[in-house]
């Protein structure tokens, strides 16, 4: 879990840094390995909370060129806001996830901690890149790294037979 204590804060900055070990986050993505940074500043101005935070971390992932696993660091950044209104925690509470990033947290007097578990998550989940490329093949071409694609368009045997009638029309708006 991620959490700030809130407990006997007076208004103002309030910077922290917590650092979590990855199977405290439930639901986090699997690619991800050892720890989770996140640092930033938690504002307090009367009942209202505003933390501005970057989360970073590691992911283990598989490159889509070569099939050979690396490391890549993962960061992403966290605005959220918090305002102490018992009516709005209590519409808000089990649906945290759901909620937009723009849209106020609503926290009861009485909570002890902010809880930012779900937010991390979610942000670090979304920051995963689509496209996976090591950082050895991110500069080459294909057939820099896979001679036999090069080999096999000079052939002519890529791309040449048709395997249904039914996308031979398609066959002819591929660009030369």
């Amino acid at each position: 879990m991620i959490t700030i204590n809130i407990v006997g804060l007076r208004d103002g900055n309030h910077p922290f840094s917590i650092e979590t070990d990855v199977s405290q986050i439930p639901g986090l993505a699997s690619e991800f390995v050892g720890t989770i940074h996140t640092e930033g500043v938690l504002r307090k101005a009367s009942s209202r909370y505003t933390l501005d935070a970057d989360v970073s971390g590691t992911a283990r992932l598989v490159c889509d060129r070569s099939l050979e696993e690396f490391e890549e660091p993962i960061a992403a950044v966290i605005d959220l806001d918090f305002v102490v209104d018992h009516d709005l925690a209590a519409t808000q509470r089990g649906r945290i996830s759901e909620l937009d990033d723009e849209e106020a947290r609503g926290i009861r007097e009485e909570d002890k901690v902010i809880d930012l578990t779900e937010d991390v998550r979610q942000v670090l989940t979304v920051a995963i890149p689509f496209r996976r490329v090591a950082p050895a093949y991110r500069d080459k071409e294909l057939e820099e790294i896979h001679p036999a694609i090069k080999e096999r368009e000079a052939d002519g045997t890529a791309h040449t037979e048709v395997v249904d009638e039914r996308w031979a029309a398609l066959a002819k708006l591929k660009r030369p």
